[in-house]
């Protein structure tokens, strides 16, 4: 059985805006009835919020309003306590834009100062214009889709810290060490570190006849150009004569990270594995949720982004889903100037990063984009970062398109609109 949530309009007449500028500690409120004005605050704390929120709703039933809509700032994780409590008392939530409760504040008073007891008056007038923007409320397994991605992201800012943290350890350790930093989490890389600990000095100890002897019985592809690269290398480091005990604690040091890494990429695999059994639960309630394909998007990638977009059938268009990512574009133009068009970055900085992430494999020269990417690069003379953006927004519009027509990946109706497309397809017949 499939339950969906139903949009619930707001008689705005019926209820009352509780405007609210939040802090750790503290919250400022002020609302507006029967001609008077009300300001008081509180400790940000759930039993307090709760008491408050019913002394409110007391004097809007006196007023006979219905209900109440709490409209507070986006301020990281400090208003969720009262948002949370709002909608558990069955009262109405939304945001307001913090950059606009900064440029409204000259407009509603004509001055700049800025008061913990000014904002919420701001915040005011920008509801009563209706100025706000939906409080989503995911459901359960989209939230600890969101929450295992946030995990998954830190576990993956922690890997690229130890990779640079062992490439810095090496370069200690085994100064002369000539291969690409990918080679020590190769097969080779791994053997070396275990018979050796990537230390020049036991290399020389042993001999390049058992060290290649050692090397090949642990992996008997290795080649000897690389044996022979390794050897030299370690002869060269070892001309800088580093104190036993420290090249000693340099080699500890390095298989300590190293250890670290390991255990930091068997929890990213665990995580992406709770991911994709969650994407596949969707999938019994939303037919529509694209299948992974090879040349577009991996199951992994597309965990990754259902967990920043949320569910897709909550924006019923592109350009709402277009600015939730930040990818909307912004126009500068007065008079005879117009400047760039740039995108305004305004919404989920994480959403963005993976886009980017889908397409940079896609934009080699034989990939899917691979011909639009460079098209825009040489023929657009763009800096690649802009290109690389505009691969990011064609690749958001069609992966919402390809959701919600619930038909299976068409490459030439991919790069095609539809009038093009029948065009095609009737030349063809």
């Amino acid at each position: 059985m499939k339950i969906t949530r139903t949009a619930v309009k707001i008689n705005l007449k019926k209820i009352v805006d509780l405007c609210v500028d939040v802090h750790k500690e503290i919250l400022y409120f002020f609302f507006v009835i029967g001609g008077k004005e009300f300001s008081d605050q509180c400790r940000n704390h759930t039993k307090t919020i709760e008491k408050k929120l019913a002394s409110y709703h007391k004097i809007a039933l006196e007023h006979d309003r219905n209900s109440l809509r709490i409209i507070c700032e986006p301020t990281g994780k400090y208003q969720n306590k009262l948002l949370q409590t709002a909608r558990r008392l069955g009262f109405f939530t939304s945001y307001v834009n913090a950059e606009a409760v900064s440029k409204f504040r000259m407009i509603e008073s004509n001055d700049q100062n800025k008061t913990d007891t000014k904002d919420p008056r701001v915040i005011n007038t920008l509801g009563k214009l209706n100025k706000v923007i939906t409080f989503r409320i995911l459901d359960e397994p989209y939230l600890l889709l969101r929450k295992l991605h946030k995990m998954y992201q830190e576990s993956e800012e922690r890997s690229s810290s130890l990779r640079n943290m062992m490439s810095e350890i090496l370069l200690d350790l085994y100064c002369d060490y000539s291969f690409k930093k990918d080679f020590l989490y190769s097969r080779s890389g791994q053997v070396l570190l275990k018979k050796y600990g990537c230390n020049p000095y036991k290399i020389l100890e042993d001999g390049y006849k058992r060290f290649r002897a050692k090397m090949k019985r642990a992996v008997p592809r290795i080649r000897t150009a690389t044996l022979e690269r390794l050897w030299e290398d370690a002869l060269s480091s070892c001309l800088n004569n580093q104190p036993e005990n420290y090249i000693l604690l340099s080699e500890q040091h390095l298989k300590d990270r190293m250890s670290e890494y390991h255990l930091v990429q068997k929890q990213k695999e665990s995580i992406v594995d709770r991911m994709v059994d969650i994407l596949n639960q969707f999938r019994e309630n939303d037919p529509l949720i694209p299948p992974p394909t090879p040349q577009l998007i991996s199951e992994k990638n597309l965990a990754r982004l259902l967990a920043e977009t949320g569910p897709l059938a909550d924006f019923d268009h592109w350009r709402k889903l277009m600015r939730y990512a930040g990818l909307n574009l912004v126009t500068r133009q007065s008079g005879i100037y117009k400047g760039p068009d740039r995108i305004s970055k305004k919404g989920r900085s994480l959403l963005r990063k993976i886009l980017h992430a889908i397409a940079l494999p896609l934009v080699r020269k034989r990939e899917l984009y691979g011909p639009y990417y460079h098209k825009k690069k040489e023929q657009g003379q763009m800096p690649g970062n802009k290109a690389m953006t505009i691969v990011a927004r064609h690749l958001l519009r069609k992966i919402y398109g390809w959701y919600r027509s619930g038909q299976p990946f068409n490459e030439q109706r991919f790069f095609n609109c539809k009038s093009k497309y029948n065009s095609m397809l009737a030349k063809a017949a």
